[in-house]
């Protein structure tokens, strides 16, 4: 076979050929790479969830009047609360948002809280839901296992505001974290999550919605200086997070 040898303006030719070759190769994925980029912080990713506070619109302070707001109660006025749409996971795993009325002075903190726990993929949450959609009963809304802040009511049994009558408290997924003294259970569907050894037992069973000390829920909100009702020594309160520390 006869080797045929290239002229030197041939070689030349073929290696400047090689270069724009690789040139377009290393342009092409840096295209590609700008683009994953992008689609990592666009909506196109499927996940275009955010947290966001508006002020309470018309429509939304009309519902309220006569469930969550109150007249002659001492409830906050409609220019220190605010509408807050946070990020979470359903009990599916699904990406979603829900509503909650809060204090204005703490409305960016929950914001951060929320979309901490979003963050992390580790804490599921059934549904979220203005009390208003429940007549602002809040027996109704534990019983739809909803996780709400805002409702301007005394602590059940006394006369004293809640801690959720300043928007400064927030209550999850209720059924799987009821409020416990003694015997008493509140919500009544709560009673098979009413003591730790329960609690994680049905957490290792794959129940979803389960507050534990250490566990996403509470690491957020505590490390953002929000107190848990977990905590408390003569009761416990495992769905309430609060401001106050009440």
């Amino acid at each position: 076979m006869r080797l045929l040898r290239l002229l030197p303006q041939h070689r030349d030719a073929m290696h400047n050929h090689q270069q724009n070759q690789s040139r377009n190769k290393d342009v092409a994925l840096g295209v590609i790479g700008l683009l994953i980029g992008m689609l990592g912080n666009s909506p196109l990713r499927g996940e275009p969830f955010v947290a966001k506070q508006e002020p309470l619109s018309d429509q939304v302070w009309q519902d309220m009047r006569g469930k969550s707001w109150k007249p002659n109660l001492g409830c906050p006025s409609r220019d220190r609360l605010v509408l807050l749409t946070v990020p979470f996971r359903d009990f599916a795993g699904r990406p979603t948002t829900g509503e909650l009325v809060v204090a204005k002075s703490v409305a960016a903190v929950l914001a951060r809280i929320f979309t901490e726990i979003y963050d992390s993929a580790a804490f599921r949450i059934e549904r979220m839901e203005r009390v208003d959609k429940y007549g602002g009963r809040d027996t109704a809304s534990m019983a739809a296992n909803n996780t709400s802040a805002f409702n301007c009511r005394p602590v059940e049994g006394t006369t004293t505001l809640s801690a959720h009558a300043s928007g400064l408290a927030v209550d999850i997924n209720p059924v799987q974290n009821p409020w416990v003294k003694g015997n008493e259970v509140d919500p009544e569907a709560g009673r098979p999550f009413d003591r730790v050894p329960k609690r994680q037992a049905a957490q290792n069973r794959g129940q979803p919605g389960i507050i534990l000390g250490g566990g996403a829920a509470v690491a957020a909100f505590k490390r953002n200086g929000w107190t848990w009702g977990g905590d408390w020594r003569s009761e416990k309160d495992y769905q309430h997070f609060s401001y106050t520390g009440h």
